[in-house]
């Protein structure tokens, strides 16, 4: 999973409004997403491309990380997306519509821009975006063209609407695909981002949602409005008793393995190895979250 960044939430923000970017470095999520795609009409494009690229550092600054999605390889507009924006050096490039060959492109692009600007490679990451039943069925296949990736995100709103099925939001007609993509990130090491709830006032649904995504398996989710974000970093934060459990965890392992010991018990449970490491992991991500938040402030 990515070493770099926490990603709880990231929000996904119009290129085309330049009254929200206005406003993303204020926000709370982890991440702020400057969609270049779906949010952006036709003949916003260009304008749209121009518009993000003062909002990279600024963003950056405040201690977020900074993702631009841009358009298809397979469009007139997204390798135009990529060779403007990774000059400024965002953080993260989302890939849609991702496959082998659009992510061959995209890294080929983003080799040329770091040597010419100078910067080791892989300066700027990919997060693929799997939302068509082909990239669905072959996810390993497509991770292994680049090690540039240090994510994974699923759409269902594009995959649904490929399957021709109702896109809910219990979510249940997502659940194969978010199994699917769970495994074959976890299998990567890459940081799995969950599609957004598009139920904007519906913050209960909105927690169960994410909650069923992080009993699945995935570390963080998208969203499309900022009251869904303080929501969303709950939910895959560390709660304080699972941060007091895991410290007791890995105390009381600590010492049975300094008396030569593989186990102890701990609350009337066993504690072994795989255990111990869960807590472990755990205490990480809750110390890299105090140090983001701290940053943020």
């Amino acid at each position: 999973m990515s070493k770099r960044f926490i990603r709880r939430s990231l929000l996904y923000m119009p290129g085309s409004s330049e009254k929200m970017l206005n406003k993303a470095a204020g926000l709370t999520a982890d991440a702020v997403i400057m969609d270049l795609e779906d949010a952006v009409s036709i003949p916003e494009k260009d304008a749209a491309r121009e518009r993000v690229l003062p909002y990279i550092a600024e963003i950056r600054n405040s201690g977020k990380e900074v993702i631009v999605r841009v358009n298809g390889m397979d469009t007139m507009w997204g390798i135009r997306d990529i060779l403007a924006a990774a000059p400024y050096r965002p953080d993260t490039i989302i890939i849609p519509k991702a496959d082998e060959r659009a992510l061959t492109i995209a890294d080929g692009l983003l080799c040329a821009v770091e040597r010419e600007q100078g910067w080791e490679r892989n300066t700027i990451s990919l997060i693929p975006l799997f939302e068509t039943a082909y990239s669905i069925a072959n996810p390993l296949s497509i991770l292994s063209v680049t090690d540039r990736v240090d994510g994974v995100q699923l759409g269902g709103e594009d995959l649904t609407k490929e399957q021709e099925i109702e896109r809910t939001l219990l979510g249940e007609e997502i659940r194969y695909a978010r199994h699917q993509l769970a495994m074959a990130a976890r299998a990567k090491g890459l940081d799995i981002l969950d599609t957004p709830y598009t139920g904007i006032r519906d913050l209960d649904g909105l927690r169960q949602d994410a909650e069923t995504a992080r009993q699945i398996g995935f570390t963080g989710k998208t969203c499309i409005h900022p009251t869904h974000a303080p929501v969303i970093n709950d939910v895959f934060s560390p709660s304080a008793e699972a941060v007091a459990y895991s410290r007791g965890v890995l105390e009381a392992y600590t010492a049975a393995v300094a008396e030569g010991k593989g186990a102890v018990m701990y609350q009337n449970k066993m504690i072994d190895a795989p255990i111990a490491d869960r807590a472990g992991r755990i205490l990480n991500k809750a110390q890299r979250i105090m140090a983001l938040e701290e940053k943020q402030k």
